[in-house]
This record gives C-alpha cells, structure tokens and sequence, in this order.
C-alpha cells in the first residue's frame, strides 16, 4: 500500500503528456476508411486498414477539425514518429504494447511504408 504523504516528484512539478504532430491526413484517411472500408492503395490507408485486426478493435479517430487526440492516433503517431527517428527502444514498446510479437511482426513493413511515406509527401 502507498503511503499519500510520500511524493517522488516535487509538488510544484506537473508531468505533462508529449504532444505528438499528426500526420498529415492521417485522420482524413483513418476517418474515411471507417466509412467506406475500401483504401485507395497509399500506404497510409494499408496501415490503417490492417492496424483493426492486430489491435482486435477500430481505431478511433477525431474529426480533422479537432483540437484532442484520441488514445489511438497519439499511439500510431508516436510509433510512426519512433520509426522516423530510428528509435528502435521507443517503436518495439508501442507496437508491443498493444499487440502480440506475430502481428507486431506482421505490420512492420506496413509501418516503415507508412512513415517512409510521410518524409517524401
């Protein structure tokens, strides 16, 4: 059991969450394969229409418009950014966090094209 009056950080100190950009169109893209569930072959939308089954629910994805983020597009941001950045630490706990080592395994070359795609767009 905790003890309330024991603090490991300093009262005045606030941990604030990593806002992470979104990718251009990701919630467009994710928005409208929820509709229509047909992709239009960018790697984008393939990630996005795999990404259902590893997690073994949908996404959920924000209109384009608004300010917050949902659980999920603050994950495949972070994965896609820890992609882009080579760290490799940082994309192995996203992707096993949320899904076993197979359909980590089997969505990896799914997200390499995705960020890859973002640094050429």
């Amino acid at each position: 059991m905790s003890n309330p009056a024991i603090s490991y950080l300093p009262a005045e100190t606030e941990i604030a969450p990593v806002k992470r950009p979104m990718p251009e169109g990701m919630r467009a893209t994710g928005r409208k394969l929820r509709l229509s569930g047909v992709t239009s072959g960018d790697p984008m939308g393939e990630l996005l229409a795999a990404l259902p089954d590893a997690l073994g629910r949908r996404m959920r994805f924000f209109e384009p418009t608004a300010e917050e983020q949902s659980f999920d597009e603050l994950w495949l941001a972070n994965a896609l950014d820890a992609v882009r950045a080579g760290d490799e630490p940082r994309y192995r706990f996203a992707m096993l966090s949320r899904m076993s080592k197979a359909r980590a395994a089997s969505l990896h070359f799914l997200m390499c094209r995705a960020a890859y795609s973002l640094d050429i767009v």
